[in-house]
């Protein structure tokens, strides 16, 4: 009997179902768990991640922004060492392992480039280019946004290669490199270190947002016997996909709600610049979804935003959702 399938006993009913949530106490001491799943693969290095984006927040937050702080985590690293090597949110942005294509296929066609994601980001830290003499606050609203998009496209490409490793021709289900690994990491990084500075914060704090992942953890959790009985999780794994897209689009729904709600031109961009960041993973659920309503979108979002477009970007979103969810 192979490893992963003597952990199905080990676990127990925690982990076969939502019924019998795992506590604190049964856990080891490598394992954590939220909303009802419990990891089985140890994926605390990758659950740090997000602490990089903490960690760039601060840094921006200061009552003087520390640009070279930030710039420095983002792209070296600090809190997933991972392989002999620190990873940061700038190495995969830009286009991890080459795995782009494959991952987001819409958002690369449409920006024609598979690194889309790291170079606005560098260029907001920097204060160059768009960014060139912005307000600190609309440039931190962008790095905040785009650093979380970052993220949920981590997660995409950790449901891929948790797929291509259960469908290989020489299938891998070991729990330190194979497909119940990846799965493990997609909670990992969208849970966030005690649920903070991730996807999961994110969303708890937008309407609507916290069913999106109480529905996450619930599919995640359906999911990983059956990784752990050496088959695909084919059914889960749709959900799964669907969900990621539905966090990204209410994400950005909210911030372009906060645009469209801005009592001033400030506020606007503060809000325009976010709703940018975070178009850089809702992007790809929209040419997904909606394609003809790209061009409105990136309208209404051009400059510092304008006002009387953004209403119609923000029913595309909600255009979006309903083809989503039904």
């Amino acid at each position: 009997m192979r490893k992963s399938t003597l952990l199905v006993a080990t676990l127990g009913l925690s982990l076969m179902g939502l019924s019998t949530p795992a506590t604190a106490d049964a856990l080891e001491a490598w394992q954590f768990s939220h909303g009802g799943f419990v990891t089985a693969s140890d994926v605390r290095a990758h659950n740090g991640l997000p602490q990089d984006r903490g960690d760039m927040l601060t840094a921006l937050n200061a009552d003087n922004p520390d640009w070279t702080e930030a710039l420095t985590v983002y792209t070296w690293g600090r809190n997933f060492p991972w392989r002999n090597m620190t990873h940061s949110l700038g190495r995969f942005a830009d286009n991890y392992n080459g795995a782009m294509p494959a991952v987001v296929p819409h958002s690369v066609a449409h920006w024609g480039d598979p690194s889309f994601a790291v170079g606005p980001v560098y260029s907001a830290l920097a204060g160059t280019g768009l960014f060139y003499q912005l307000a600190d606050e609309a440039r931190i609203a962008f790095v905040e946004a785009a650093t979380l998009a970052t993220i949920i496209n981590w997660t995409r490409f950790e449901l891929a290669m948790s797929e291509r490793k259960a469908l290989a021709a020489e299938p891998n289900w070991a729990l330190t490199n194979g497909s119940p690994k990846n799965w493990n990491e997609i909670f990992a990084f969208h849970w966030g270190p005690e649920g903070q500075h991730s996807v999961h914060a994110a969303l708890e704090a937008i309407p609507e947002g916290a069913q999106v992942n109480a529905a996450l953890y619930t599919a995640l959790a359906e999911g990983q016997p059956h990784l752990l009985e050496e088959r695909w999780a084919e059914d889960e794994a749709a959900v799964v996909d669907r969900l990621l897209h539905e966090g990204s689009l209410r994400l950005f729904h909210a911030a372009l709600q906060g645009a469209e709600d801005a009592p001033d031109d400030a506020a606007r961009l503060q809000a325009v610049m976010q709703a940018r960041g975070l178009w850089l993973a809702a992007a790809e659920a929209v040419l997904t979804l909606s394609p003809d309503e790209v061009e409105t979108i990136e309208e209404a979002l051009a400059g510092s935003g304008d006002a009387a477009l953004l209403p119609f970007a923000r029913e595309a979103v909600e255009a979006a959702l309903v083809a989503l969810t039904g």
